[in-house]
């Protein structure tokens, strides 16, 4: 047998008469620390706020945390609706040749990024709904959700999914337990993909953490002695509101198109795989979506304030031709008020060669 790490264990267990598996506990686990700390977090930027402000009532309004249940469960049809989609494009040849398969949540799987991309569209669609600061919300989400995929990941281990391509290195695993695993032929030696993933997406998440400290070290002097200090905070535009969280999306999305090098998925165009390109594209339209967008809404403003400018020009001109017309047609037709030439007003007419009497 090849010296690589066996993992011999029972994925199952039993609890109040009922078999449930290691795997889904984890996750309904990871589920519940990742609304917890959504919670806190939304608590610590309403203090943040209202301190910065300095008054007794905040600047802005108060997350509301009762609002968290709701936008997390908005995010459930999303994810199912997406990660059924994108599994149906990653296995597209075989969906193709019977579509109504696609809508069988027992038949075949579910893709995460996909699943992730949808659900944050229907979370912000309840978020709208509520009236909830959207980009506040997406601010407070970023590290949540993170940490969320990081630890489902690593709780797929105790399923056995998410094995990767196979490999005698003395670090991949091998599941020899009896119990039903999630990947196909698991007794034999694999790359961890799943972990690999888990541990490069916790990183992400620490760095998002760790990184906006770093850029605040500063070295003072003072009496020739060096100490360290923190420059004042600042708002980061790639760490702040919807930024933040669509740089979380873009850095999970590039550390899963990384791993994916060691899935066993067939390779459709070069060397990647069909979610590798959809990873991709969601990298990219995190990263360059709202620059685009931005731009977007700039050319159309100037196009916008030139057509009125235009309009505005014209309706200038237009006015002044009117009066122009106007007091053409005046001189010609004699000012009202006014005599036209040789004629005399009624009562003052004089008769031809008499003068006019003298007043008394």
């Amino acid at each position: 047998m090849l010296n690589v790490i066996r993992l011999d264990f029972d994925p199952s267990t039993s609890i109040f008469g009922l078999s449930i598996r290691l795997e889904t506990l984890a996750v309904a686990g990871v589920i519940l620390a990742v609304l917890l700390l959504a919670a806190l977090s939304s608590g610590r930027v309403n203090s943040a706020t209202a301190a910065e402000d300095g008054s007794e009532e905040p600047a802005a309004p108060k997350l509301r945390r009762d609002d968290l249940i709701l936008i997390a469960f908005g995010a459930v049809p999303g994810a199912v609706i997406g990660g059924r989609l994108g599994y149906a494009l990653i296995h597209l040849d075989y969906y193709k040749l019977d579509l109504p398969t696609i809508a069988d949540p027992g038949q075949g799987g579910y893709d995460l990024t996909l699943a992730v991309v949808l659900g944050t569209v229907t979370a912000i669609a309840v978020a709208r709904l509520l009236a909830a600061p959207i980009d506040r919300w997406l601010g407070v989400a970023a590290v949540p959700v993170l940490l969320g995929l990081g630890l489902g990941k690593l709780a797929t281990i105790l399923g056995g999914a998410g094995q990767g391509s196979y490999s005698d290195a003395s670090w991949a695993t091998s599941y020899v337990g009896p119990g039903l695993w999630g990947s196909t032929n698991p007794d034999f030696a694999a790359v961890p993909s799943q972990a690999i993933e888990g541990g490069l997406v916790l990183a992400v998440a620490a760095s998002l953490l760790v990184v906006p400290f770093l850029l605040r070290l500063r070295v003072r002097r003072r009496w020739r002695l060096a100490r360290p200090g923190l420059a004042p905070r600042r708002e980061w535009r790639l760490l702040t509101g919807r930024r933040r969280y669509l740089t979380a999306v873009s850095l999970w999305a590039l550390a899963r198109f990384a791993v994916a090098f060691t899935w066993r998925d067939a390779r459709v165009l070069g060397p990647f795989t069909a979610e590798q390109l959809i990873l991709l594209l969601v990298a990219a339209a995190a990263l360059v979506g709202p620059e685009v967008l931005a731009g977007v809404s700039r050319v159309r403003a100037a196009m916008a304030s030139r057509g009125a400018a235009r309009r505005a020009a014209h309706a200038a001109a237009e006015e002044a031709a009117t009066k122009a017309s106007e007091v053409t047609t005046a001189a010609a037709a004699g000012a009202p008020g006014e005599a036209a030439p040789g004629d005399t007003a009624p009562g003052d007419a004089t008769a031809p060669g008499e003068a006019a009497e003298p007043a008394s």
